[in-house]
């Protein structure tokens, strides 16, 4: 799906029939209607248009393998117009009866028209009509005995007679003839055509459901890429970077994304927080996230993403009060509980605001229950709450987290890990309008214990906050500082690989130059000046020896040897191309043509 991504066309996937129906018709009718047969011929041509258009791109294999229908669409395009009607030379027989329906129409309307300008004065208007496929002239009432001829019909207001004349009815009979004889020889036509496409039925079938996939394929990609989604990478855990709920990801309006984080040693997730404040969102996103990355498809999570294969998958999310069933909101959600209940170990179960629909204690109890029952089972477990019983509850376990959606002045959608938040509901029933005075009534009922407690979990959520900002912070720097670094080591590899292919030069060159002098020794004899000559040559290679050494440019903490000293130290420090070199507890600073490197080393 990446090239198809990466290819950005879209393409026309219209589908002619269902296959079951189309082998179905095939089965039980000699020929197919004409409109399936245009269906199919429009369907050949668009088999066509994709394999031509794809031939030469990076998708060519998956179209490749697609079948040719030029014969039977040759074949089509013979027997129907552009009109999609069946051509007069369908057939040497269907050309004869239509050439001789029309000769005696024309017989038959030449006929009329006599009739009308020789007795007009009968007739109620001069126009030749057909009633019941007959050709019939409309006579006054008050004339219709003075008028031979097979009375068809009359007017709705019974003033109109319409007659067809004796002069014609041969002409008619005829005509009626063959109409039969036509329609005949078209159903022919149609059922030699049908046995024709009879015979590619198997290659039509799986074209067509290769066509449905490639449509399917074709529609995840588009969507991938309105999204900007990423390719699923599957794990044990869920992992998701910047994740969005697909349909918020195409809103205009900006959306906290989600960050979340669930370990194969903790599988069960506790999400506290205020209404409002994005809970059941966070369960829609994993949820849907899980269900696309399962279906083949890409995914709204940035990279880093991991999301489990899950075998099954429940949720019990949103009230499912059936008046029909006779279910209450409590017994709803008990019903969609009990199968997840059952859940093999890896499933995902989302449930939202768990046990909250009957009273606190017995509400806790159950909850507690099926967590513990859901954690034996091995499932991974996302569970909304205001309950502080199961915050406490979770707490305490090594297999549970608590998380909660962060609240400051107002609900920021933000999922903070490892820290469950208070509910805030008195604080937002004020900024719903509620009362004044009825929330001071509020306030003073309410447990110090859990106020004291509210205002715990807020300033654990403070400082939590600062440090993932300074963890943001400092991850920031080691990354500048790795970049730096890497560009350092760049840059020192560029020297050296420049120095090394000037050293090359400069031997290749030297050796040139001995080989030269040698062959000029052996061709004239030892000649004083040239003996002179390859001893200066020598002489100037060893004084230039020192600056023709290759210079060696060590990572910090790597241990060289100083070629002058003939001591081995450790690097320490680099510095305006110099490097500093412990030795014994003495530091040198040293030219990089002065070190090499230990052997086993580089």
């Amino acid at each position: 799906m990446e090239k198809i991504i990466k290819f950005g066309e879209s393409a026309d996937f219209s589908i002619p029939a269902d296959p079951g129906v189309l082998r179905e018709k095939l089965a039980v009718s000699a020929y197919l209607p004409v409109e399936d047969i245009i269906k199919l011929k429009y369907w050949f041509n668009s088999i066509g248009v994709l394999k031509k258009k794809f031939n030469k791109s990076s998708l060519r294999e998956y179209f490749i393998k697609l079948g040719e229908y030029s014969e039977l669409t040759d074949e089509i395009n013979r027997i129907f117009d552009g009109y999609d009607q069946v051509r007069d030379d369908a057939s040497e027989r269907l050309l004869k009866i239509r050439k001789e329906k029309r000769r005696i129409k024309q017989t038959i309307e030449e006929t009329l028209n006599r009739i009308l300008a020789r007795r007009s004065s009968l007739f109620t208007d001069t126009t030749i009509i057909k009633r019941n496929q007959r050709f019939v002239l409309p006579v006054k009432r008050n004339f219709k005995n003075d008028f031979k001829g097979i009375i068809h019909s009359y007017s709705n207001s019974g003033e109109t007679v319409f007659i067809e004349p004796m002069e014609i009815t041969e002409y008619s009979a005829r005509l009626f003839e063959l109409s039969a004889q036509e329609q005949e020889e078209i159903e022919r036509v149609l059922k030699s055509l049908t046995d024709q496409i009879r015979l590619r039925i198997e290659d039509i079938e799986a074209d067509i459901e290769a066509v449905i996939d490639l449509d399917l394929l074709f529609a995840k990609a588009k969507y991938a890429r309105d999204l900007d989604a990423a390719m699923p990478v599957f794990d044990e855990q869920i992992n998701i970077v910047n994740g969005f709920h697909p349909i918020l990801k195409t809103v205009e309006t900006e959306v906290v994304p989600l960050n979340l984080k669930i370990g194969s040693d903790k599988k069960i997730l506790l999400i506290s927080g205020p209404n409002a404040g994005g809970k059941t969102v966070v369960l829609k996103t994993v949820g849907l996230i899980a269900l696309m990355a399962k279906c083949g498809m890409f995914i709204p999570v940035e990279e880093g993403s991991t999301i489990p294969f899950f075998d099954r998958m429940y949720a019990d999310i949103g009230d499912e009060q059936s008046i029909e069933s006779h279910l209450s909101t409590f017994a709803a959600h008990i019903k969609q509980i009990k199968e997840a209940l059952s859940a093999p170990s890896n499933s995902l179960v989302l449930l939202d605001e768990l046990m909250s629909q009957t009273s606190v204690e017995e509400g806790s109890a159950l909850a507690i229950a099926i967590l513990e029952r859901l954690s034996q089972r091995g499932a991974t477990v996302l569970a909304t709450t205001h309950n502080e019983n199961l915050k406490i509850f979770v707490s305490t376990r090594t297999d549970m987290v608590n998380a909660g959606m962060e609240f400051t002045d107002r609900p920021t959608y933000r999922l903070i890990l490892g820290i469950p938040q208070p509910s805030n509901a008195i604080r937002l029933a004020g900024e719903l309008g509620i009362n004044h005075g009825v929330l001071e009534n509020a306030l003073k009922r309410l447990d110090k214990e859990k106020v004291s407690m509210n205002n715990l979990f807020s300033d654990l959520s403070k400082e939590l906050k600062e440090v993932q900002q300074e963890r943001a912070k400092l991850n920031r720097l080691i990354k500048e500082y790795e970049s730096k670094l890497e560009e350092l080591n760049l840059k020192k590899k560029r020297e050296l690989d420049e120095l090394k292919a000037k050293y090359k030069r400069e031997l290749i060159q030297s050796k040139r130059s001995i080989e030269r002098l040698i062959k000029e020794l052996k061709k004239e004899g030892p000649k004083p000046e040239k003996v002179h000559e390859m001893r200066k040559f020598f002489d100037e290679a060893l004084h230039e020896d020192d600056e023709s050494r290759v210079p060696y440019f060590p990572s910090i903490g790597e241990i060289v040897r100083i070629r002058s000293l003939k001591k081995t130290g450790q690097v320490v420090e680099e510095h305006a191309g110099k490097f500093k070199v412990s030795l014994e507890n003495i530091y040198y600073w040293v030219e990089p043509k002065e070190l090499e490197s230990l052997p086993g080393d580089g």
